[in-house]
């Protein structure tokens, strides 16, 4: 990974820095695997918007599973209804 010089550093492709910041943010790395990409995203503008982006995508996903969120009753309803559907097929 190589300093960043344009909104995109040579080395950083787009499912490249999909695939870091799941590894980081997910804590699927080791210790010091964790402050090598944090070094790269530090001088990578480029990276460094892609992880505020997938930091702010993540907690908005969180809220949503923490029940902070509710899907319409009209979704709800057709959902339950093709559970149902799927479980009484089987």
């Amino acid at each position: 990974m190589e300093h960043a010089t344009e909104h995109n550093c040579g080395a950083c492709s787009s499912p490249e820095v999909q695939a870091l910041l799941c590894e980081l943010l997910d804590e699927s790395t080791t210790y010091a695997r964790a402050l090598a990409i944090r070094e790269h995203i530090s001088q990578c503008d480029f990276c460094q918007k892609r992880l505020e982006s997938e930091e702010i995508v993540r907690s908005l996903v969180r809220n949503c599973c923490n029940g902070q969120a509710k899907a319409p009753q009209a979704l709800r309803r057709r959902i339950s209804v093709e559970i149902t559907r799927i479980e009484t097929a089987w």
